[in-house]
This record gives C-alpha cells, sequence and structure tokens, in this order.
C-alpha cells in the first residue's frame, strides 16, 4: 500500500462513519476531520484544501437541493382525498371542496283501518330520497361560497334543484362574527338544522315537518356569533323557497315572498369529544306579502310513499308566530334529545281563526360499540359518530341504537272556528351502521300509536298504521 494510500484510509473509515448522518451534519463532521488530519500532519496542506473545496461544493448543492425543495412545496396546491376532495393553498387562503350525497330509500307499510272504515292509503315503494353534489371554496380565507343541487324529484315532496346557493363573510374582531346571503337553512328547529347526513332517524320529526319549510332553506340575510367557548346567537331575515315540490309553510305558493324574521341561541357548558350539553331557544315571526293562506300537515315520519295523515288544510290569517325549544345531551355512547315547538296563527278579519298548534319529541340514543355522537359547538348541533374501526380496514365499524316518541297536535279552536288537523303520536325504533366515516345504513319501524281527530266520526279516526324503513347512504 502506498504512503498516499495510508494517509488517506483513516479519512475514508471516517467518511463511513458519518454517511448515514444528516447531510449538512455529515459536512460539518468532515470539515472538522480533515481539521485534524491536517493538523496530525496525516494531510498535506494541498490535499487538504482541495478536499475542503469539495466538501464546501457538496454544503452548497445539499443547500440548494433543499432550498429547492421547500421552494416547491411553497408553491404546490395541497391535495385532500381522505373522505373528501379539497384543493388549497399552501398558505391555506384558497380553497376548492367537492362533496355530495346519495340517499337511497325503501319502504315497507302496514296500512292499518280507522274507525270510520277508511284505510290508509301508504305505498311501499323505493326511491333516490338524495342525491346531491356541491361545491364550496373559501377564497382569500374570510369569503366562502357554496352551491348545492339536488338531483332527486321526489314527486310533491321536493322537487330537484338549488338548495344551499349562499356567500358567507367572517369577521374576527372581538368576537368571531359572520354575514350570509343566498339560499340557507334558518335559525330554527335543531332536527331541521342538522344536515340530514348526520339525523339520527330515517326521517325528521313531524313536528319539524309541520313546522318548519319543506326543506328548511329560504332566500335570506343572517348574521350570527358566537363566544367564551359557551353560547352562539343567530338572526335573520327571510323570504321564498326555491323550487319546492309542495307549497311553503303556510300554503303560499312559490311566487310569494313572505317577510319572516327568525333568530336563535344555544348554550353549551361542556362539549368535548365524549361529553356535551346543549340548550336552545328560538323564535320567529312570518309574515306573507299578499296572501294571507296557511297550512300545517307532516307525514307519519317517513317519506317514500307516505301520505300525509295529519292536515289542516288552507287557513286564511295574517301571521304566524314560531317558538321552539331544545336541549340534548350526549355522555360518553349514550345521547338524549328533545324539542317542543309552538306555532299560533293570528287571524286578520272577522271570522279567521286564532289558533295554535304544537308539538314535541324526545330520543335516545346508543353507540353500542362504543362511539360518541359529535357535537358541533359554533352551529349549535350533533354530527354522526366517527367509527373506532372502519369496515375494510379490520374493523366492524359504529353501531347505533335509537328509540324516539314523537307527538303532534294540528287541532285546535277558537271558540268559534274549529281548526281538525287531527293529531298523531308516533314511536320509532331505528339500527344504524356506520360502517366507515362516509357510509351509513338505516333501519327503522315506525308506528303509529294513535291518530285521533276531535270529529270522531273521521274516517281515519283511531288508525294505527306502522312502516319499516330502510336507507343506504353513501356522503363525503
Amino acid at each position: 500500500m502506498s504512503q498516499t494510500h495510508k494517509k488517506l484510509l483513516p479519512l475514508v473509515l471516517a467518511a463511513s462513519a458519518v454517511a448515514a448522518a444528516p447531510a449538512q451534519a455529515a459536512n460539518d463532521a468532515m470539515m472538522e476531520l480533515l481539521k485534524v488530519l491536517k493538523d496530525k500532519g496525516t494531510l498535506d496542506e494541498a490535499t487538504y484544501e482541495s478536499l475542503v473545496n469539495a466538501a464546501k461544493a457538496d454544503d452548497e448543492h445539499v443547500k440548494f437541493a433543499n432550498d429547492e425543495v421547500k421552494r416547491i412545496q411553497k408553491e404546490t396546491p395541497k391535495i385532500d382525498t381522505k373522505g373528501k376532495l379539497e384543493i388549497a393553498s399552501p398558505d391555506g387562503d384558497f380553497k376548492w371542496k367537492i362533496g355530495g350525497r346519495v340517499h337511497a330509500d325503501a319502504a315497507f307499510y302496514d296500512n292499518d283501518t280507522g274507525e270510520g272504515g277508511e284505510a290508509t292509503t301508504l305505498a311501499s315503494g323505493a326511491d333516490m330520497r338524495r342525491m346531491r353534489l356541491d361545491v364550496t371554496a373559501t377564497l382569500w380565507k374570510a369569503w366562502q361560497l357554496k352551491v348545492q343541487y339536488d338531483f332527486a324529484d321526489n314527486g310533491d315532496q321536493i322537487d330537484e334543484g338549488i338548495r344551499d346557493a349562499y356567500l358567507k363573510y367572517t369577521m374576527d374582531t372581538v368576537l368571531p362574527v359572520t354575514f350570509t346571503a343566498g339560499h340557507f337553512k334558518e335559525y330554527i328547529t335543531m332536527e331541521e338544522l342538522t344536515s340530514s347526513n348526520d339525523i339520527t332517524f330515517v326521517e325528521r320529526s313531524m313536528a319539524a315537518q309541520a313546522f318548519d319549510a319543506s326543506n328548511g332553506r329560504r332566500l335570506g340575510v343572517g348574521v350570527s356569533t358566537y363566544g367564551h367557548d359557551m353560547w352562539t346567537l343567530s338572526a335573520g331575515v327571510f323570504g321564498r323557497q326555491l323550487g319546492t315540490g309542495e307549497n311553503d309553510l303556510g300554503g303560499n305558493d312559490d311566487d310569494s315572498d313572505p317577510i319572516i324574521f327568525t333568530g336563535r341561541a344555544t348554550i353549551s357548558p361542556i362539549h368535548t369529544k365524549t361529553r356535551a350539553a346543549h340548550l336552545g331557544l328560538a323564535g320567529s315571526y312570518y309574515s306573507p306579502e299578499d296572501d294571507n293562506a296557511y297550512r300545517f300537515r307532516a307525514r307519519p315520519e317517513a317519506a317514500v310513499g307516505a301520505d300525509r295523515l295529519v292536515d289542516t288544510g288552507t287557513l286564511a290569517g295574517d301571521h304566524v308566530t314560531r317558538l321552539g325549544v331544545e336541549a340534548a345531551g350526549v355522555y360518553g355512547p349514550y345521547s338524549l334529545q328533545g324539542e317542543y315547538l309552538y306555532t299560533s296563527l293570528s287571524g286578520d278579519e272577522a271570522g279567521d281563526p286564532d289558533v295554535s298548534f304544537d308539538g314535541w319529541y324526545i330520543f335516545g340514543s346508543w353507540m353500542i360499540t362504543g362511539e360518541s355522537r359529535q357535537y358541533s359547538f359554533e352551529d349549535g348541533i350533533f354530527k354522526n359518530p366517527k367509527p373506532n374501526g372502519v369496515v375494510g380496514k379490520g374493523g366492524i365499524g359504529a353501531w347505533e341504537l335509537a328509540l324516539r316518541y314523537s307527538t303532534v297536535d294540528l287541532s285546535d279552536s277558537d271558540g268559534l272556528t274549529l281548526v281538525d288537523g287531527g293529531s298523531e303520536d308516533n314511536l320509532t325504533v331505528g339500527l344504524n351502521w356506520y360502517p366507515t366515516p362516509n357510509f351509513k345504513f338505516m333501519a327503522n319501524w315506525v308506528q303509529v300509536l294513535d291518530l285521533d281527530f276531535e270529529d270522531e266520526t273521521e274516517p281515519l279516526q283511531g288508525a294505527e298504521p306502522g312502516a319499516f324503513l330502510l336507507r343506504a347512504q353513501a356522503y363525503f
């Protein structure tokens, strides 16, 4: 072995020892090693200078490569496909998200004959309950745009067409304040404000159906805020609905422009991943533009092929006042939720009735597999549980058992005029399976416990039909 090779051997061995270290650390160690070898005479000055220059060149190359990686990362949009499709700018100021839902329903009915000799005519069948696509955009961080279209046409329920179509601006001051304009949900009825993806039963309660708009949305402007991780406030002025298959609340046709003032306040002293406590109060004053016709009615918490068993018919009046009280709680796998809704109709002419109607529900649920319903504090609503184990990844998903009692009373008299829309009591048992965070399968048995009218000669008096409902649901 030559003398030069003998001199370089320690250098080669030392270089091998630091080769696995990060590039910058390895280069620094190499420079220190070269200096030690030169000081000991192992390297002459010329060899030392040559090796130092080579190391510095490598250092510059590493720095340039790192800078290029950082530059590319900074300029490349972020794409998130985990349960959604979202494209965002690196700083998060701009986002485009594509969402959608498919709800495929089937219903099987057990019709019953009333004491007046007439049988209910609920028709078994299947239908696409919802089939929606939407685009949500965040622009300049503070602005949000959403457009949602439903391709499902449910006949006399809700036609296909625009659902959400609004613009939001969020201003961070002492408290965050959000302004919304467009077609969006009124600030009333927790069950209606909860997305159809997240409701515990296949259909919302009779009270929500009878006293709210047919899809909860109207043209309007609203403002909302929240504070102290404790309370929320929302208020808005609303008008008509866009493109519903059935008449808007009150029987007004789609071309009328009512004026509706709506507000909601909630308080939640506790909201963690496994616990939540919620109280809410909402109110609304509804005044039509020119057509003083109103109508309140509800299906028996089933949609496909279901008739309305309680119905006031068209009523004349001046304005409608609605009030709602809501409460809910989550304790680990257990959940309890309830609402009371009150509606009064005030007449404007002699002979118009001054009547009031009400309804309420209460339900409890148990996550058999141990998950918890998720609470969204800023919106004051609940969302689906996240399964602990995903089917296809070694898990069994999340399983939920639920029980609901609901009632609505659409009969009243002001002493002169009797409105006999009927009252109905229902009991619903539900089983839900969440195999992944994006799929949900539901089975409900809905039993009408009592169908009662002031006029006992009504043909459907005392009828007690039942319904078995199934839903396969996908959403992202």
